[in-house]
């Protein structure tokens, strides 16, 4: 030991300028990952993988469960803590080292890459804001995409010598893929038909002992693309992407469709059987030459018993097939079960019809295995199964894992597309990219074109290194299909897009550099090319800058200055341009565009460095930033400290004091206060006694249930829990696009939010809000502090808090009021709900309900029974007239006696088909108008156009009135649909709108508009004329479903709902308040989400309960004698 320790290092290792190089990268990697890394609050996510990783930690074991993708990084986590404690640094460490190692990896792909090529690669990995910000966050995806580099290495060295060794680290990776998360799936695809694609190259370009099936081999890879062109056609559809001019949502596929898909895939799939067929019959005996299907038989039989959820899937619908033409098979427990099998059941009799078909699954994969070559596929199975029992059983402690493991993964994964969590629109991806990798993006691009071109000109042959270009252009192809076809989208798939991006952007960068013959540059001075250029391109940008301003216009001092700057940009350009020509001459036009090239990209790769910076360490957890997700705000961390600090001076110890919190953000707070052993948990239903604590944290869904427990006792301060990025994104269309690219101020907005983030000038535009303290997508809590505890501390005593006591304006007039009569239940058959919205009565008492998740509206009597229902989620189809299809509709009104024949109806505000429709009394369509737009009151092109209209009111003179909630404007129609006016426009000023929703017609003819993100009743005559309002002390719970609605009766009264708050808010004619009545809960004195409310004529009042999905009827209030002179 001695002799070795005298021996000096340098023995052992050699450092070159390469390796000094990855050195850095690696300690930059190191230090950027690492710093500051437990400072950002956790996410929503975050903390549920924190939770579970420290239940495993602190001996509760854990089950791998597919909604929280694969063990890896749970047991990761545990044994962090195991090492250093748990804490918020602790828990990020095993995903930032990883992070480092993704960093580091290049270095092993240099001979395919170039030694160039992988150093510039690791520093684009090193510098990628999305892969930086997702290293030091508690999340599946860097670890997979290390483990996908694996693989890929893996691969590309089997390919290049073959050597068994490789197969058996491919087997590694792919189960530490799979146990990482189920985008694994995605991966293996990709990589599995690269080499089937490879080796049908390869064996085509050979000599086959039969010949006479070649032909019928390519005729059947011919008929195979063929299917799929027409199964991905029919997939495409079925994903809604058809937007037709009226709607800007995506209708469901009209019913030839479905038969596509079934027809390609049938077609695919027979064709695909023939291909094999073909191949094996006439090459049979060189199967064995070719190293990309040795690949494809270790890969694929791998693989094959993950995907034992399709068929298990497929007999479960089998069994319901036969049990619904054969009833008498639901008496047979075999046809019984079978109907009702599904991937995720793991109980009994279910999981043994499941484990039936696994082994027979995994029977399968072995013979295939077996035959193709015995000893090394036994030991990549071997290797790949070892790691699979270790990691999905949890060390052997949870048997249930295999199952999960082999079915759950893929099952669950599929369930979750047809969720589409995110709900996202198809080009997210891009919107995303163009944030935060459009380095990688634009050099992708580029990098595309340059092998597209050195394969057809310059006849690049397909030698290793070529077919890992083939291999990465096809990886970022397929990742963009992929991620984009997908239903779910999120923030944190943008790394699996990035990462083949990076590659490619590597490599010519890499070839790039290797193409500048440097010492002849030095020679030729064309190291000053980089000093001269820039001052160039300066010069340039001024003097177009000045030209399109208008130079020599004037005498005055903006004049001079834009000539000025007119005329020193000429004469830059001028200078410097020459000085360019000159250097390019001396050390010629093509070593000059590559040095010239290499200086260009500095400026996007340093706009990239500070994107990275900004985003990893200033405003990581901040909704400015689009990657930014359902997080927790900064808040979260100062009341932990306050809670330690209140702890510690009242008791003595830090983590002593009783908290209690509720079900609503409780997984954050579990791990928050973890430390604590005198938390509660006090759920969805408190009692006095959970609630005896001296604080209390309570999320938004949980003010109501504390607020009356808490009495004056208590300080309350309301912080911002989760929040989301601004999504306006959403609903971008080619118009939108066109204004980009032709308005002078949106341009200009949209450069504040891409380059600083800053919203103030695209919130002058719209009239929006996005500053922190009133982001709109938020989710708040409040902590209430004890005032005998608060009064022991000095700071805590004298601190304004944001709500003090029964802050609640409407607690006085508040009375407990049961409905005579409640209606509806949960469900989509006649007289049941689905997130009812808007309701309406008409003259002879009947009932109108906006169902809206059912996409209908159901009309009722009276009493409550059920008459008819209209439409299906469709767009309207008005060749035949009826029936009319609705998608998500949310307004509804009935037209009253008097009104003029032409304006007899039902009118419906059909929200998500944008446009107003109106219906007799049978529920037959007579006419509809609108079509989607965002338009502002001064575009004239912008008259019967809306954005997601949330309610229609027809006025005692037929005239129609639109909330046309997302253009932030009422319009005004004839009944048949004729524009006559509009009113309103962004603002928080009088007249001023946003977010309108109910609207309602008073007895006099005046308009009453809940004003909802304003929080007011703004009430207006016929023509729009401003007035009077009155605020309303609610409507702020921040979700998007509360969307409150009004209704006026006979005498002037106003009746509004107030969601969030669970209640109905009374007022008179002038704003005064009067009663109010409502509590959460699910009895008929109760709502669990009032939105809609009408008032017939006797005075009844009926209120939709969305949250319950049913009708609440409440007899005519009596407001006494009291006098209401004021009244008009």
């Amino acid at each position: 030991m001695e002799q070795l320790l005298n021996k000096p290092l340098s023995n052992y290792i050699k450092l070159d300028w390469e390796k000094t190089l990855y050195l850095i990268i690696i300690v930059l990697a190191l230090a950027t990952r690492m710093w500051g890394l437990g400072d950002r609050v956790q996410s929503h996510d975050e903390s549920i993988h924190t939770k579970y990783s420290w239940n495993l930690y602190a001996g509760h074991g854990f089950q791998h469960n597919p909604l929280m993708h694969g063990p890896f990084l749970f047991e990761a986590t545990a044994f962090s803590y195991f090492l250093f404690g748990d804490n918020d640094f602790s828990a990020r460490v095993p995903v930032a080292l990883m992070g480092v190692a993704l960093v580091a990896f290049p270095y092993l792909l240099r001979r395919w890459l170039g030694r160039s090529g992988a150093l510039i690669t690791s520093f684009f990995l090193l510098i990628s804001p999305s892969i930086a910000y997702y290293s030091r966050y508690i999340r599946h995806d860097i670890p997979v995409i290390l483990f996908s580099l694996v693989v890929i290495y893996a691969i590309f060295s089997y390919l290049r010598d073959g050597r068994e060794r490789w197969l058996y680290l491919m087997a590694a990776g792919v189960s530490l893929m799979f146990a990482a998360k189920e985008v694994a799936f995605i991966y293996n695809a990709i990589f599995g038909f690269f080499l089937v694609v490879m080796f049908a190259v390869q064996a085509l370009g050979r000599d086959w002992p039969n010949e006479d099936w070649r032909p019928v081999f390519l005729i059947a890879l011919a008929l195979m693309a063929v299917g799929l062109l027409i199964l991905g056609g029919g997939l495409y559809w079925m994903m809604g992407q058809q937007v037709d001019e009226v709607t800007s949502e995506g209708a469901l596929p009209p019913d030839p469709l479905p038969l596509a898909v079934y027809v390609g895939a049938v077609w695919a799939g027979l064709a695909l059987l023939a291909a094999i067929v073909s191949l094996f019959s006439g090459t049979w005996r060189d199967l064995r030459d070719y190293r990309a299907f040795d690949l494809i038989v270790v890969l694929g039989t791998l693989c094959l018993p993950f995907l034992s959820a399709i068929p298990i899937t497929l007999a479960g619908k089998a069994g319901a097939f036969v049990v619904e033409r054969n009833p008498a098979a639901e008496a047979i427990p075999f046809w019984a079960n079978l109907a009702t099998l599904e991937p995720l059941q793991y109980t009994s009799p279910h999981i043994w019809y499941s484990a039936a078909i696994l082994v027979f699954v995994l029977a399968i994969s072995t013979a295939v295995g077996m035959a193709w070559d015995w000893r090394r596929w036994s030991i990549a199975a071997a290797v790949h199964y070892a790691i699979f029992v270790v990691l999905f059983t949890t060390i052997f402690t949870n048997g249930t894992g295999i199952a999960s493991g082999l079915i759950g993964s893929l099952g669950y994964w599929l369930a979750q597309q047809e969720v589409e969590r995110g709900s996202q629109p198809q080009h997210y991806y891009l919107v995303m990219v163009a944030f935060y990798e459009y380095l990688p993006f634009l050099l992708s691009i580029i990098a595309s074109i340059y092998i597209a071109i050195r394969y057809t000109i310059r006849r690049w042959t397909l030698d290793i290194g070529h077919w890992l270009l083939s291999f990465l252009l096809w990886w970022t192809v397929l990742a963009w299909i992929g991620y984009s076809y997908a239903g779910e989208k999120m923030p944190w798939l943008t790394v699996h897009l990035a990462l083949p991006m990076v590659l490619l952007s590597g490599w010519l960068i890499g070839r790039l550099i290797d193409g500048v013959d440097w010492r002849q540059a030095l020679a030729r001075k064309a190291w000053l090319l980089p000093l001269v250029a820039p001052p160039f391109f300066v010069a340039l940008v001024t003097f177009f800058g000045a030209a399109s301003a208008g130079p020599f216009q004037g005498y005055e001092l903006a004049q001079l200055d834009t000539t000025g700057k007119f005329l020193g940009g000429l004469f830059g350009v001028l200078a410097f341009g020459a000085g360019l020509g000159y250097l390019a001459h001396r050390s010629g036009w093509r070593l000059a565009a590559r040095v010239l090239l290499l200086v260009l990209l500095l400026l996007p790769t340093l706009v990239t460095i500070r994107t990275a910076w900004r985003f990893c360490y200033i405003n990581y957890d901040y909704p400015t930033e689009f990657l930014v997700y359902a997080h927790a705000a900064p808040a979260v961390h100062d009341t932990m400290q306050q809670i330690g600090e209140l702890s510690r001076r009242t008791i003595g110890d830090p983590n002593l004091i009783e908290v209690a919190y509720g079900a609503d953000g409780s997984t954050l707070w579990y791990w928050q206060l973890r430390d604590y052993p005198n938390a509660a948990f006090y759920g969805d239903n408190p009692t006095r006694e959970q609630l005896d604590a001296p604080v209390i944290i309570a999320g938004r869904s949980d003010w109501d249930a504390v607020a009356p427990y808490m009495g004056n006792d208590y300080l309350v301060n309301t912080y911002s829990y989760l929040w989301w990025p601004m999504e306006d994104y959403r609903n971008l269309t080619w118009s939108g696009v066109t204004k980009i690219i032709t308005d002078t101020q949106t341009r200009a907005a949209l450069w504040d939010i891409w380059y600083d983030r800053d919203y103030r000038r695209y919130d002058e535009l719209t009239g929006e809000s996005h500053t922190l303290d009133k982001w709109p997508l938020r989710s708040d809590y409040r902590l209430y502090i004890r005032r005998d505890v608060s009064a022991q501390m000095w700071d805590l005593g004298t601190i304004v808090p944001t709500e003090i006591g029964p802050t609640d304006p409407y607690a006085e007039g508040w009375q407990e009021l049961a409905a005579r009569q409640v209606f509806g239940s949960e469900g989509a058959a006649p007289g049941q709900f689905q997130m009812p919205r808007d309701v309406a009565v008409g003259p002879d008492g009947s009932v109108y309900v906006v169902d809206s998740g059912n996409d209908r509206i159901q009309k009722f009597t009276p009493d409550g029974e059920f008459v008819a229902a209209w439409g299906r989620e469709s767009s309207v189809d008005m060749e035949s007239g009826t029936p009319q299809g609705f998608l998500e509709p949310w307004g509804v009104d009935v037209a009253s006696d008097g009104v003029p024949p032409s304006a007899a109806g039902i009118y419906v505000a059909d929200t998500w088909n944008h446009r107003i429709q109106k219906l007799d009394q049978e529920g037959n369509l007579t006419a509809f108008w609108g079509l989607f737009g965002q338009y502002g009151l001064d575009d004239p092109l912008g008259r019967g156009a809306f954005y997601g209209p949330r309610d229609v009111a027809v006025g005692p003179d037929g005239r129609i009135y639109v909330a046309d909630t997302g253009n932030k404007r009422i319009q005004v129609f004839e009944p048949g649909g004729e524009f006559i006016s509009q009113w309103g426009g962004g603002g928080v000023l009088e007249g001023y709108l946003d977010e309108p929703v109910g609207i309602a017609i008073g007895p006099n003819g005046d308009v009453y508009i809940a004003d909802t993100w304003n929080r007011r009743v703004q009430v207006f005559d016929e023509d729009g004329v401003f007035l009077r309002q009155w605020p309303i002390e609610g409507w702020d719970a921040g979700l998007s479903e509360e969307k409150p609605y009004l209704a006026v009766d006979a005498q002037g009264y106003v009746y509004v709902t107030d969601p969030g708050y669970y209640r109905v808010l009374v007022f008179d004619n002038l704003g005064n308040y009067v009663l109010s009545f409502g509590q959460y809960g699910f009895d008929e004195r109760s709502f669990a989400l009032p939105i809609g409310i009408a008032v017939g004529g006797d005075g009844s009042i009926y209120v939709t309960d969305a949250g319950s999905n049913r009708v609440l009827v409440f007899d005519p209030l009596d407001f006494g004698l009291q006098e209401r002179g004021e009244m008009q």
